[in-house]
Order: C-alpha cells, then structure tokens, then sequence
C-alpha cells in the first residue's frame, strides 16, 4: 500500500478519473490517504480521516512512507480554526492560505510551525485549535464562521462548501468525526424524536423522494445553518425548511441527530 498528504488549500476529489468527472468531495491541507488505483495522471484515493474515495490528480499529492503515514494519524490533531489562515513556508518563503478545518501535522506547540513534506511552515498561534476531547460549546460558533459561504458540491472550504460538508468540518473543529455524505451522517449519534425536542447543535436532515439530501445545525429558537445556495441561516419547523426569500419549503425534515 502506497500512501500520501495533501499539502495545499483544497483538493477536490473527483467520482471518475477526469478532470471533466464532478468533485464529490475534498482534501484539505494536511489530510492523509491511502493510494489504491492508477489511471493515467490521476490515483484513487481513500481519505484517512472518514474513509471517502475518489480520483484526485496525482502529482499534486505529496508521498509519504506508512511510519510517516501512521505517526500523523496517530499523534494529536492540530487545525486551523479561523475562515482563512495565512500560513508562511520558511522553506521556499511564500504564504499559503488554508480554510478553516485544515490540518497542522507535527505541530509544535512551542514554535507555532510544522514541518512535513520537506518544508518548514509558521503559523500564527491563534489561527490554531486542539481538541484532546470531543465537545459542542463552540459548535454553533463554529458554523457562525461560515456564514454566507457560497455553496459549492463537494466543496468543504470556506470559498465554496456543502451542506454535509458544512457539518463535517463545523464537528471536526469541535472533536467530531463524521462521514462525508448526508445519508451517511444520518445513521450517526442518538435520534432525536421532535423539534420540540431538539437542542442547539443537533443534525437535521431532510429528504426527498425518501431519501436523505440535505443536513444543517440547528441552531435553537427554530433556527437552522446549512447550505444551499450559499451558508445561510432558515426559519426551522415540524414540516421542514422555510425561506422567507422565496416564500415557501425549500427542504422537509426527515430526522433529527444528536452526537
């Protein structure tokens, strides 16, 4: 088994080896995964952290040996926690800009760097978040960052995110792991009964045609952030999403998570 890290902004991961096939998802700064299948310039990937595959182009990928590969997977979890942070190479002297939800592997704690991939980096303290322990004080905080993000399919970034993409990298801050898709994270966490019910940070997810599509935070007070056109806050009933925009249900409510 061959293995490697992404080391820039945002990567998308596509469902065919093309770069006309559609981004499913993303790999961010720091994401490590394993590399199962060639097809001419792209690799087949399997995302370590929720086990997501797809076709991604291979020479932007950095290779790493399994100790490598093992040691950033098991040490602590370090990622940036503000919308944009500046990160500067002290290597090559330039600045990569990550989103919120990246990670810092090998970062000291002492000296605000890393080191990976043959380069040194420096980062500003602040920009920087360790959870040892999962946890929902600052989950709706989280979400708040990324208010009028645009929406983008399979996008997990500030500069353009999904509704379950959204949810994954609002948790991940907070010391959660979850699955990539919206059908998936659903069968995640304890089911909640009602709205009424419901406390501020909980999943809902909606449906259509019987099937699960859509996830957003709920935010409390019949409050909910999700995606859809853009990271936008919804009037949240029994029936489902109300947009005051456009006057009518834009989502039904399916069911409601705790995790």
């Amino acid at each position: 088994m061959k293995y490697a890290i992404y080391l820039n902004t945002a990567l998308p991961i596509r469902s065919e080896a093309s770069e006309a096939s559609e981004m499913v998802s993303q790999l961010l700064f720091g994401d490590t995964c394993e590399l199962t299948e060639e097809a001419g310039s792209f690799i087949k990937i399997r995302n370590y952290r929720d086990g997501y595959q797809g076709w991604v182009d291979f020479k932007v990928l950095y290779e790493i040996d399994e100790e490598t590969y093992n040691e950033i997977n098991t040490g602590p979890v370090f990622r940036t926690c503000v919308p944009i942070a500046d990160v500067f190479c002290m290597t090559d002297k330039t600045v990569y800009r990550l989103s919120a939800g990246s990670i810092l592997p090998r970062y000291n704690i002492d000296k605000s760097n890393f080191e990976i991939g043959g380069k040194v980096f420096q980062i500003h303290p602040t920009f920087v978040t360790y959870l040892p322990q999962s946890s929902n004080e600052n989950i709706i905080a989280t979400a708040m960052l990324f208010l009028n993000a645009p929406y983008l399919w399979g996008g997990k970034n500030i500069m353009g995110i999904d509704c379950s993409g959204l949810a994954q990298v609002v948790f991940s801050l907070n010391g959660f792991l979850l699955p990539r898709d919206a059908r998936v994270q659903a069968l995640e966490g304890t089911k909640v009964n009602s709205l009424e019910e419901a406390q501020p940070t909980d999943l809902l997810f909606f449906e259509k045609n019987n099937r699960i599509n859509h996830v957003g935070i709920f935010l409390g007070n019949n409050k909910v952030i999700h995606a859809s056109g853009r990271v936008r806050i919804d009037t949240i009933d029994s029936q489902g999403i109300y947009n005051k925009e456009s006057g009518n249900y834009t989502h039904t409510l399916s069911t409601i998570k705790r995790v």
